[in-house]
């Protein structure tokens, strides 16, 4: 059953099972039909144990009126994957991950109809505005990051907005092995609203990501800080659930903001100067003056 914890342990999913090698891509999956929550997890019930079903009827109790115009069903795959099992390594997220790294990519058929579910709704969610994340692990990476090299991670990718959950004793903590990713991208998505542990703001990089080490620092006390910026891969890693193109259409586009007119504080506009009055005096009550003058245009003579 899953448990409600002050702990997002996803924050903190080891990296050494990163495969070396590069894969085939993650495909197949795109071409299944979009199902519900239950029918997509029906080849679920033999590879993950009892606790699925009920983490489905809960996730789908929880998703009844979701955000982000996602369906019912859509944000309810965000929902379980979020959720714990009573033994963490039983947990759909962690045997889902597990399965994205292995070369022997027919152990993802089982998948295909909640990859298929789960990757739509992923996508249908708009991009985070933070554009460096964070994620961190109790390891020390810093011999296998070398600057310049170019990395794939496989399986999915929860990060945090901000560096000081990482942190926290709860987390990383201070001191001891740890190493930091400053991860420079725009594909992150911000599952808070379809998440179990909606107390935190965590945001869910895609399967068949490519990186590039750009640099990093060792300031001492077992920290390693490791700046890696997405770029894009030699082949597709990822097929595309749906034609992407279509969201330009079905996403909410951003609001342009108003432009704020600020008045002058009287409100009142400032009277003309004399040398833009339009209407010139009336005969009657111009004097007239007592010596010719001769005035430049433009200009009025006040007597």
């Amino acid at each position: 059953m899953a448990t409600a914890s002050s702990i997002n342990h996803r924050l903190l999913t080891s990296l050494k099972d990163e495969p070396k090698q590069m894969l085939q891509p993650i495909s197949g999956y795109e071409e299944e039909p979009l199902l519900s929550i239950e029918e997509a997890c029906k080849p679920l019930e033999k590879i993950l144990d009892q606790e699925l079903k009920q983490n489905m009827v809960i996730a789908k109790m929880n998703s009844e009126e979701p955000a982000d115009q996602l369906t019912p069903d859509e944000s309810a795959s965000i929902h379980l994957y979020t959720m714990e099992w009573k033994k963490r390594e039983n947990s759909l997220y962690a045997v889902l991950n597990r399965t994205l790294r292995m070369a022997d990519r027919s152990k993802l058929k089982p998948w295909f109809r909640y990859l298929k579910l789960f990757l739509t709704a992923f996508f249908k969610l708009p991009s985070s505005q933070h554009t460096i994340i964070w994620r961190g692990v109790t390891e020390d990476l810093g011999g296998v990051y070398t600057k310049g090299r170019k990395v794939a991670w496989w399986a999915l990718s929860s990060c945090t907005a901000a560096i000081s959950v990482l942190e926290s004793e709860l987390y990383l903590g201070t001191s001891g092995e740890r190493t930091i990713f400053s991860i420079q991208t725009t594909s992150g998505k911000c599952i808070k609203a379809h998440s179990y542990f909606q107390q935190e703001d965590e945001i869910l990089l895609a399967p068949g990501r490519y990186f590039e080490v750009i640099d990093k620092l060792s300031p001492g006390n077992g920290l390693n800080i490791i700046h890696i910026r997405e770029i894009p891969p030699p082949f597709p890693m990822l097929a595309d659930p749906f034609d992407l193109s279509q969201l330009k259409n079905t996403l909410p586009q951003p609001v342009p903001k108003p432009i704020k007119i600020n008045p002058t504080p009287s409100v009142v506009p400032k009277p003309p100067t004399l040398s833009v009055v339009s209407k010139p005096p009336t005969p009657s009550v111009v004097p007239k003056p007592p010596t010719p003058i001769t005035a430049k245009t433009g200009e009025f003579i006040v007597l």
